[in-house]
């Protein structure tokens, strides 16, 4: 239970010493709480705002929603549904491609700057002028227009690609080309300027989808959802919301153009097919209409107009599978080399069976996509290696349905080349003129029919073309935004005045911990086991001669010294003299203010007191009761003068004084001389308290003579002045020197460093005597 009391006990003293070390740097530590607040409202005040723009958009959920039948079980396992989509499209928005594209639309690489309530802001569309460069990007340019026609174009301390510096200031006329070694542009006045200076800088276009991609980010509104929130932040509100709304268009336009390949590929294609049938047909026409005049057969018979059209049907039909096998046979080989997947069709071929088409599609969505990643990540990408193994699974499924393709493309071109030949068996029993004029109007009609089915393919192509829709929609367009996201300005100052407190309380404790010089009684107390008589609190300087326990009997001061006189009391109560020497380790601990007020205190209650200044080597008694050095203590010690002629008496009753008197070349040698005892012996006789003010025991061995005199012997230790090493010095006088009576007094206590001894602590017992 008293282990516990113990460690309650010095909780409580570790949270007062921490609420006290706190206090005693207070000033320290406001002073770094408002210099960090001024430095972080410096940093609030003059970083740039940046302002963020949203859109919204709603992504395509058929991007890979069906796939090859033969391939189902294969690819669902790259494929995890919605979520893979949306972390795709999340990457491809992201990717500097998309970026470049929407840079293309917003004005991203021109940067005009000027200075308002001392900070710099950038322009954007208001700036006064305008600036086209080929040459010099990055170059930070001051710009200095001078009246309507002109202006100062200044450049300080660049450096060019060989590291050297250079400058340059000259004056030149709006409109007209300014040329360089290390510059090309071209400056056109806008409006008048507001301000008098201006600066510039104009980046490469080509790298203004790497500018802008860095501020781009992309997130799912929700874990299962397909809206995808763009957004973007800038410098400037209204370049952030352009921005945003661009990267969303583009975004929309790439799908559109991804699925619009195949309607113009498919268009180039039929136009250069009907390039070739309609000359075709023109020379099957005049052909037939030339034969007609010459061999004046106006008609066929109804058997050879029967045939004929057989036959024209046929080779028709032979014409169209030739070039869907010529088709297939190209396609095969792309998918077995792997080059230009990207740029195949089958839109040329009338497939009833869609999963080619549907396979192709995929195929040719994922190289894209995997291109679009790959310029942002390796090869090792989770969203790479998916897309790696999709491609793979594609390729062979289209290789393999291709390959049966051709083979039953094969057959049926095999059974309309036996029909066809059936039929001009046929056709070679006719008349000559008739046979002839049959093969004509033959090859006429299969090219008018090859011409009418390409006209109408290229009709429904077009169609399909104009109706195509993206997938992809935006839901909200970017708003303007009018507060920046950042900087925080109010965070920013919170945070330095937190880091202002943090700092200057830290740095008070590191000097605490630093700071070897006793503040308060526990750093005494902890320190040694000899008994703590007295806390004196600070002694407010007064009048020349002045001593305070006269001058103000009611003080806090005086309650202490009379505390002090108790305790000496109890100590030395059998004794009817009572002899007190005061020392400390150093000068300036305050032992010569100890001895005087103890010494008056004493007297105060009726005790015949006399005080002895036997620190001869730096005498200040006689300054302190305002009276002359003449012949003291040296005087006598040296045989030079009677006791009786030594002794001063003060103005005060039952107090008298023993100056050191001149400062004698031996101090040491007459202090332990054999008349120091007899003196002492004498005045025994004669007061009933004798006060040594001795020398510091520190700094001189003349205190170790007279404390082995006194019954009691107080060792002085001043506030904030005294070091925590003086204590171990104590101790080791203990050790090597049997002290009688020694104890302990606290000088200069600071207001509130003591809590409750006595009467000697509650210092607020008495009010200080108003004068």
């Amino acid at each position: 239970m008293s282990s516990n009391l113990h460690r309650v006990e010095e909780d409580e003293i570790d949270i007062r010493e921490i609420f006290s070390t706190i206090y005693r740097y207070k000033v320290m530590i406001i002073l770094f709480v408002v210099l960090a607040g001024i430095v972080s409202s410096y940093i609030a005040y003059f970083k740039p705002n940046v302002y963020q723009a949203s859109a919204t958009v709603e992504t395509g959920i058929d991007r890979y929603g069906f796939m090859a039948s033969a391939r189902q079980d294969v690819l669902s396992m790259a494929m995890s549904g919605d979520a893979a989509n949306a972390e795709t499209e999340i990457e491809i928005i992201k990717s500097r491609f998309l970026s470049q594209k929407a840079a293309e639309e917003v004005d991203i690489t021109h940067r005009y700057y000027t200075t308002r309530k001392f900070k710099e802001v950038e322009l954007y569309k208001d700036s006064p002028f305008k600036v086209g460069m080929l040459r010099g990007y990055e170059i930070s340019f001051e710009f200095y227009p001078l009246d309507e026609k002109s202006y100062r174009l200044v450049v300080k301390n660049a450096v060019d690609e060989n590291k050297a510096e250079w400058s340059y200031d000259e004056v030149h006329e709006y409109g007209k080309e300014v040329s360089s070694e290390y510059f090309h542009l071209n400056i056109v006045r806008v409006k008048e300027a507001a301000d008098s200076k201006y600066r510039f800088v104009v980046f490469d276009p080509r790298e203004s989808g790497l500018i802008a991609h860095e501020n781009v980010s992309v997130q799912q509104l929700s874990k299962y959802s397909k809206l995808l929130e763009i957004s973007y932040e800038d410098n400037v509100a209204l370049r952030a919301q352009e921005f945003t709304d661009a990267l969303a268009s583009a975004y929309i336009r790439q799908n559109i153009e991804n699925k619009t390949q195949e309607a113009e590929r498919k268009l180039e294609f039929i136009e250069e097919q009907l390039k070739y049938i309609t000359e075709n047909l023109k020379s099957s026409a005049l052909k037939v209409e030339e034969f007609k005049r010459s061999s004046q057969t106006v008609e066929l018979s109804a058997k050879a107009q029967k045939t004929i059209e057989q036959i024209s049907d046929y080779e028709s039909q032979l014409s169209v599978i030739g070039i869907q096998e010529k088709l297939l046979n190209t396609l095969y080989e792309q998918i077995k080399s792997g080059e230009g997947l990207e740029n195949i069709s089958v839109a040329n071929l009338s497939l009833s069976d869609p999963s080619l088409s549907a396979m192709i599609k995929k195929l040719q969505d994922a190289i894209i996509e995997k291109k679009q990643l790959r310029e942002d990540y390796t090869e090792m990408y989770p969203g790479v290696v998916k897309l790696t193994m999709m491609i793979s699974e594609l390729k062979k499924g289209i290789a393999s349905t291709v390959k049966n393709l051709r083979q039953s493309t094969k057959e049926k071109k095999e059974l309309l080349e036996h029909s066809i030949s059936k039929y001009r068996a046929t056709l070679e029993k006719l008349p000559a003129d008739e046979r002839m004029f049959g093969q004509l109007q033959r090859k006429f009609v299969v090219n008018e029919k090859i011409y009418s089915y390409l006209l109408e393919k290229r009709s429904e192509t077009a169609m399909v073309k104009a109706a195509t829709v993206s997938n992809n929609r935006v839901i909200d367009h970017a708003l303007y935004p009018e507060e920046p996201i950042k900087p925080k300005r109010k965070l920013i100052v919170l945070v330095g005045l937190i880091l202002g407190l943090i700092l200057g309380v830290a740095v008070a404790f590191m000097r605490e911990f630093l700071d070897d010089r006793i503040k308060e009684e526990e750093d005494i107390t902890r320190k040694t086991s000899l008994p703590l008589l007295g806390n004196i609190p600070h002694i407010k300087e007064g009048k020349a001669g002045e001593i305070k326990v006269f001058s103000s009997p009611k003080s806090g001061v005086s309650e202490a010294f009379r505390n002090l006189r108790t305790n000496l009391q109890f100590m030395a109560y059998e004794k009817e003299s009572l002899m007190i020497a005061t020392t400390s380790t150093i000068s300036g601990e305050g032992k010569t203010t100890v001895s005087i007020n103890l010494g008056a205190i004493m007297s105060m209650a009726g005790k015949k007191t006399i005080i002895m200044n036997l620190d001869m080597r730096k005498p200040t008694l006689h300054e302190r009761f305002g009276i002359d050095l003449g012949k003291g203590l040296s005087s006598l010690l040296a045989g030079r003068a009677m006791l009786k002629d030594v002794i001063q008496h003060t103005q005060y009753e039952n107090l008298d004084v023993i100056t050191s008197g001149p400062i004698p070349p031996n101090p040491s040698e007459l202090i332990q001389g054999q008349m120091m005892g007899k003196v002492l012996e004498k005045l025994k006789e004669v007061y009933d308290v004798i006060i040594l003010d001795t020398p510091p025991i520190g700094l001189v061995t003349d205190a170790r003579t007279l404390m082995n005199y006194a019954d009691i012997s107080l060792y002085i230790f001043r506030a904030n002045v005294s070091r925590k090493g003086f204590i171990k010095h104590l101790e080791t006088i203990t050790e090597l020197h049997e002290v009688p009576g020694l104890g302990v007094v606290f000088n200069d206590m600071q207001s509130g460093a003591g809590y409750g001894y006595g009467y000697g602590y509650g210092y607020g017992y008495y009010e200080e005597e108003q004068k």
